[in-house]
């Protein structure tokens, strides 16, 4: 059914607005940062990390990107921090101008070209000699010419017919047989004419966006490739009846003539010589994509644009996890010291963990912070909060996290730049004495060489971590009626302990809640 541009572009506002719920196939969203991984980078966050801060959760929030190439560069974007202040002031400056209607409106009616799912593959040929070389392509010409010159001289030497009917067979055989190989490899290549569309159309808008500017002689250079690319798509639709007979008379044509293998042993040159320029356009939609995508985040929830410091403390006012209805922010501001947090369960340690990690990562990924002000200089972020037992490997739930915290020593050892450790209640797995020295030791060598964020249950750590860390708790309110967390960070120790009265508001026998109580009180007096 035909619609009208109008009609298009109203449809992609009100989704821009408002993004409806959708599968998102995470695997291949993820293809095109699995593709460029193993490039240097400042940093790439671990999928332990990205797992903690529930970023598979945080990227359907943030994606309300138009296009697949959108949203691969999107979670690529978000999983690759920054430490270029002038890289991240651009980004800002592109989200903030795709706050407006009328370039926005530009830019979705440009990216809607790349909608289809076949565009996920492009990833695939960005870094070059992704393409196979398919057997036979390299000799197709040779072939060819061996036909046509057997054919034309069969007429003064019939007996070349032959060899013609022989070379025939072959072709057939070759076409059939390699023909599913053929369509799988050339799968990234049928979508560089949609990217290139795409990208012509927006370095068309001449927007002020970083991305776009020298982006015509990459489009000059995949242009001269996509008319190539185009011959193989001609089996793409499923011919109709009034265009069967000049599809099957094609499907002859490529037969005899080996043309699939001639176009694809081209196209592979081409798109191998070319796929720095591929590369660039393919990079300019989605950095275009994601800041229009941004840009709707920005439109739907508080924040503030980050402040990069020199100095080595971290300042946050009205900081909230965006992934949490209703969340309650809160303030914090540290100078040298690291943040220790004490509080039960349930009372939003966690989610004020995740808060700070999430605040940071956004401030270096899209330059948007989930607060009202966030002033820090740039770290790597690292966690360790969901960890997991690896049962399958034959370690306990300790060894594991004994070999993850020895990852983050070495890290920080290595001296390669501030990180922020998220580290949630370490050494779990252990008996208490042993887990509180442990704890105390590892976090305070950690602290020297880095911001940390860790939280426990064990009280005696802020005594024997003073002054390198400043505690904070959560607390709660538990009566014999009412049982209210406010979520609220507040400074110094946790002062009250409710665990055994949440068991009696939980529904426990008196005789349970009186016998802990009871041991409490000696284990307090023998102390």
């Amino acid at each position: 059914m035909w619609t009208s541009t109008a009609d298009r572009l109203a449809l992609l506002e009100a989704e821009w607005h408002a993004p409806t719920p959708r599968f998102r196939n995470l695997p291949l969203i993820a293809r095109y940062h699995a593709a460029v991984a193993a490039e240097p980078a400042y940093h790439r966050l671990d999928d332990q990390t990205w797992n903690d801060l529930n970023g598979d959760d945080l990227f359907a929030l943030l994606d309300g990107t138009v296009s697949r190439v959108g949203q691969q560069c999107l979670y690529h974007r978000l999983r690759s921090p920054l430490n270029d202040e002038d890289a991240l002031q651009d980004f800002d400056q592109a989200a903030g101008l795709f706050a407006d209607a009328a370039p926005r409106g530009k830019a979705l009616l440009a990216l809607r070209r790349l909608t289809s799912p076949q565009a996920y593959y492009l990833p695939d040929i960005l870094t070059g000699g992704a393409l196979p070389a398919l057997p036979w392509t390299a000799a197709a010409p040779a072939l060819v010419l061996l036909l046509l010159a057997s054919v034309a001289g069969g007429f003064w030497q019939p007996a070349l017919w032959l060899l013609s009917g022989g070379l025939l067979v072959l072709h057939s055989v070759l076409h059939f047989w390699y023909r599913a190989r053929i369509a799988g490899s050339v799968r990234p290549m049928l979508q560089l004419g949609t990217l290139y569309r795409a990208g012509r159309g927006l370095a068309g808008l001449n927007m002020p966006v970083a991305a776009l500017r020298g982006l015509a002689e990459p489009l000059g250079r995949l242009g001269s490739i996509v008319n190539r690319v185009a011959f193989l798509q001609a089996d793409e639709q499923l011919p109709s009846d009034l265009a069967m007979l000049p599809w099957l008379f094609l499907q002859y044509l490529k037969m005899t003539l080996l043309l699939d293998f001639i176009v694809y042993h081209n196209c592979r040159r081409q798109v191998e010589q070319h796929f720095g320029a591929i590369r660039a356009v393919y990079e300019a939609v989605g950095y275009v994509d994601s800041a229009v995508a941004v840009a709707g985040f920005r439109a739907r929830h508080k924040y503030c644009a980050p402040q990069f410091t020199a100095e080595t403390g971290l300042r946050l006012t009205g900081a909230y996890n965006p992934l949490v209805p209703g969340c309650v922010p809160n303030d914090l501001a540290v100078a040298e010291a690291s943040v220790l947090l004490t509080g039960s369960n349930m009372s939003g340690k966690t989610t004020f963990m995740r808060a700070v990690g999430l605040s940071t990562l956004l401030a270096q990924t899209v330059a948007t912070c989930p607060a009202t002000a966030y002033a820090a200089p740039f770290r790597r972020v690292v966690s360790s909060i969901n960890l997991a037992d690896s049962l399958t490997e034959g370690k306990s739930y300790y060894f594991a996290e004994a070999e993850t915290i020895l990852g983050f020593i070495r890290s920080a050892e290595a001296g390669t730049g501030g990180y922020l450790f998220i580290l949630d209640e370490l050494f779990k797995g252990t008996n208490t004495v042993e887990r509180i020295a442990a704890t105390q030791a590892v976090l305070a060598y950690l602290q020297p060489r880095s911001l940390v964020v860790a939280s426990t249950h064990d009280g005696e750590l802020g005594a024997l971590l003073t002054p390198a860390f400043t505690e904070y708790h959560f607390s709660e309110t538990v009566t014999d009626t009412e049982w209210y967390f406010d979520y609220l960070l507040k400074p110094g120790p946790l002062r009250t302990r409710n665990a055994i009265q949440l068991l009696a508001r939980a529904g426990y026998p008196a005789s349970i809640v009186q016998a802990a109580q009871a041991l409490t009180h000696r284990l307090e007096a023998a102390d």
